[in-house]
């Protein structure tokens, strides 16, 4: 659990909140990763739009909120299909009404399929690219003009250390988790000498009970490669996004923190 900062004893005063007072807007905030983040940032000091893609995760979406609100925070929630530049400006209008802006993005939206390629259809293929990465373009470019006017953003996106070392089943989001890093390591050229930065978080495998279920062989074989010999939980990955979305990561540019485990050592 990530917890609040500590007193510093030496100087008898409370550390700050690493995110006080920010408004972070979490795309895919109905999944384990997303819900985590969300909660991490909240007991951080962030009030937070919580965007949800399919009617079934409305429910847990709710919960979330509430407990959001109890931590102390605000918190906004809308289903949204932000593969569209309608859903992605009805969202960030929403952050934008409800809180006064968005100083932090999580794009964590999209599919994570294990599809065998000779399985594949092309239809698939475009399904998870606009799940993943049209989604993280279409909110990252509704968002980053506000973020130039305050002349302040983190930007924070979910790919996976599938993009790194490849794995059976995953050719799809293999190539999504690619094309988000690129994504990434280009964009921050474009944004240039302002305080916004944009980095990536490619957590390993998370333990199935946690996150969606794969088969458990491949867990399995996963699990016998790391040299820690056990997978991930979400509490493990959510620090990374903490980091690269507070003040602590103002250097950080176009990087990829990968909590997996050292499945892949970067």
């Amino acid at each position: 659990m990530v917890r609040m900062r500590h007193i510093n004893i030496q100087r008898g005063e409370w550390e700050m909140p690493r995110l006080k007072d920010r408004v972070a807007l979490i795309t895919g905030a109905g999944n384990s990763i997303g819900r985590a983040v969300a909660l991490a940032f909240a007991r951080e000091g962030a009030d937070l739009v919580l965007h949800f893609e399919e009617e079934a995760q409305r429910s847990a979406v709710a919960d979330l909120t509430r407990e959001v609100e109890r931590l102390g925070r605000r918190a906004l929630s809308l289903r949204a299909d932000i593969t569209n530049a309608d859903g992605a400006y009805g969202l960030v209008e929403t952050a934008v009404t409800g809180l006064g802006r968005v100083d932090v993005l999580v794009n964590n939206a999209g599919l994570r399929p294990a599809i065998s390629f000779v399985d594949t259809t092309a239809e698939q293929f475009d399904m998870v690219m606009a799940a993943n990465v049209r989604s993280a373009f279409m909110a990252t470019r509704m968002v980053l003009p506000l973020m130039f006017a305050q002349n302040y953003g983190r930007i924070v996106t979910t790919v996976s250390d599938v993009a790194y070392h490849g794995a059976p089943g995953y050719t799809l989001y293999g190539a999504a988790a690619g094309a988000l890093l690129g994504f990434t390591r280009s964009l921050v050229h474009d944004i240039g000498p302002r305080d916004v930065t944009a980095n990536c978080v490619a957590p390993g495998a998370i333990d199935p009970k946690a996150l969606t279920p794969v088969a458990q062989a491949g867990v399995d074989a996963v699990r016998r490669a790391l040299p820690s010999q056990r997978l991930g939980s979400v509490d493990d990955v959510t620090p990374a996004y903490l980091f690269l979305a507070s003040d602590d990561a103002r250097h950080m540019i176009g990087q990829c923190i990968s909590p997996c485990g050292g499945a892949v050592m970067l």
